[in-house]
């Protein structure tokens, strides 16, 4: 038997048609008009509508279509709402959630992923045997069992030729495109923005108050006087934006980790595929408690990425390249939670064969290729699992959000752009420049060849950084601004959880607090399930 099963009803709703039960949430850009749940049956009158049209469909959405004898499940471009399907006894269950249960099991390749990146690639979970669908992708169970999965979007560049003032002309064009259709979704609702003192939020910021918004909510965290409170406050004050800024103390994260509200929320968040975000949740907590408006919560993901922000030089070189260069690029950026003993090669082969795999036949060979494969898999897997996964907990709290920098349209408009333009980000600080020069400074363009660490040090760099790392780590306790790693009641316990070993495994040299919280939700299954 073929089975829907939906948890969060606040968010995908069902409906019912004369072929059968469909479950949408989000909305979707469909010939210029926008539709939500209620809207459905306005465009959605045939059977096979949703597959034929879904080359023309945009948008943040999920769409489920349950039949007598077949399911299908879509997600889209980014993955915003996640879906996993599993065989339960005789029945295939479609869902938005799922939970752990004593007799399941653990995928260890799954394990070593979630260890090193904070998230399962491809199409696993951290349970054998449970699956999620993946962006831009669907899939169909028949209920003889068969499942058809296909892949309908990839992003992957394929540059056209057009000067620098050509493509920053388009890509304005294209920002007033997106934020026009955002200011119709925001009727009647108060957008609310995390302001960093970075780009992304600021623009967001300005685009809204140049389409005439002046009820906007911002606000900051982490340690008081911190540089990017700084910069966000002056940004608010500028623009006129009711600012609020919160608190972390090292003391208040011992109880924020330990409460039964951060178990409930990661029990929500995690769903096997990716780890729950801890850096904005006691802030959207605290922000919910004290004033219960109707908030859409607009952070700037993922603005950085989709311009070009992870591209190392190396990638960009006008050389020949290897699938398993781009492997290696790929592991130096995403899988540095944590350090394996004897190396990620020896360590976990199975983890690389996995980053190969989902490379597919995608080209490699040049430059365009190279960097284009890696931000392929960058968006199929960092992006669409682990990144998209923050606004769960706008979602924890029964809050809207919109993501309008990972617009499908500025994602269709960057796989356009060649790689020397999308380098640093090259061609979207210069175009948030056109547009608001008092607020962003002219990019330099890279005048060519940059010299490394690796380069500069040479036969030293792997003693010097070894030194510099231990020694950042130790400090990491008392310098963060965030404040988190008071998780750990005292600096002794901090040090401690600096290693541990897993199925023999031993892994140390913590990069981030992200490198916590998987180590410790992987331990907290570890006696529940197998």
């Amino acid at each position: 038997m073929l089975k829907v099963i939906i948890q969060n009803s606040t968010l995908i709703k069902e409906l019912t048609f004369p072929f059968g039960q469909v479950y949408f949430g989000g909305y979707l850009l469909y010939k210029g008009k926008c539709y939500q749940a209620e809207d459905l049956h306005n465009i959605f009158d045939e059977e096979g509508f949703f597959l034929s049209e879904l080359n023309e469909i945009q948008g943040e959405f999920v769409f489920i279509q349950a039949g007598q004898s077949e399911v299908t499940a879509i997600v889209d471009r980014k993955r915003s709402i996640p879906l996993f399907y599993y065989k339960d006894g005789s029945d295939w269950i479609v869902t938005d959630k799922i939970s752990q249960k004593p007799d399941q099991v653990f995928n260890q390749t799954a394990v070593k992923e979630f260890l090193l990146t904070g998230f399962t690639a491809n199409e696993k979970t951290l349970y054998d045997g449970v699956n999620q669908v993946e962006a831009g992708s669907y899939i169909q169970i028949q209920e003889d069992g068969k499942i058809r999965s296909k892949e309908y979007y990839q992003f992957y560049h394929q540059p056209v030729e057009k000067d620098l003032e050509q493509f920053s002309s388009e890509l304005k064009n294209v920002f007033h495109q997106v934020f026009e259709d955002l200011i119709v979704r925001l009727k009647n609702k108060v957008p609310i923005l995390p302001l960093s003192g970075g780009y992304d939020s600021r623009i967001i910021a300005l685009l809204l108050k140049e389409y005439g918004l002046e009820d906007i909510a911002s606000f900051t965290y982490g340690k008081r006087e911190n540089k990017e409170a700084l910069v966000s406050k002056e940004i608010a004050d500028r623009l006129g934006l009711k600012w609020d800024f919160v608190e972390y103390k090292k003391d208040d994260w011992h109880s924020w980790y330990h409460s039964a509200e951060w178990r409930q929320y990661v029990d929500f968040a995690v769903n096997g595929s990716s780890m729950a975000h801890l850096q904005d949740w006691p802030a959207v907590r605290e922000i919910v408690s004290k004033q219960d408006r109707d908030y859409v919560f607009i952070p700037g993901h993922s603005g950085d990425f989709v311009a070009g922000s992870h591209l190392a030089y190396e990638i960009t070189e006008d050389r020949a390249f290897s699938a398993d260069d781009v492997v290696q690029f790929t592991l130096n950026k995403h899988h540095k939670l944590w350090e394996m003993e004897k190396g990620l090669h020896e360590s976990a082969g199975d983890v690389l064969a996995e980053i190969k795999r989902s490379f597919g036949d995608l080209p490699f060979q040049t430059n365009e290729q190279a960097s284009a494969l890696f931000e392929y898999w960058d968006w199929k897997e960092r992006q669409a699992k682990f990144i998209i996964n923050s606004v769960r907990v706008y979602e924890f709290y029964e809050k809207g959000w919109e993501i309008p920098l990972w617009d499908d349209r500025l994602m269709e408009f960057f796989k356009t752009v060649p790689v020397d333009l999308r380098f640093k980000k090259y061609l979207y600080d210069y175009t948030l420049h056109q547009m608001y020069p008092d607020y962003f400074p002219k990019p330099e363009k890279s005048a060519g060849k940059e010299t490394s660490l690796k380069q500069k040090y040479g036969v030293f760099y792997k003693t010097a950084k070894k030194i510099y790392n231990k020694k950042k780590l130790y400090q990491k306790y008392y310098t963060e601004p965030m404040e988190w790693y008071g998780i750990y009641k005292s600096y002794p316990e901090y040090l401690r959880a600096l290693s541990f070993k897993y199925d023999r495994l031993k892994y140390s040299q913590p990069y981030n607090i992200n490198s916590f919280l998987a180590k410790d939700y992987i331990q907290s299954l570890k006696g529940e399930l197998k």
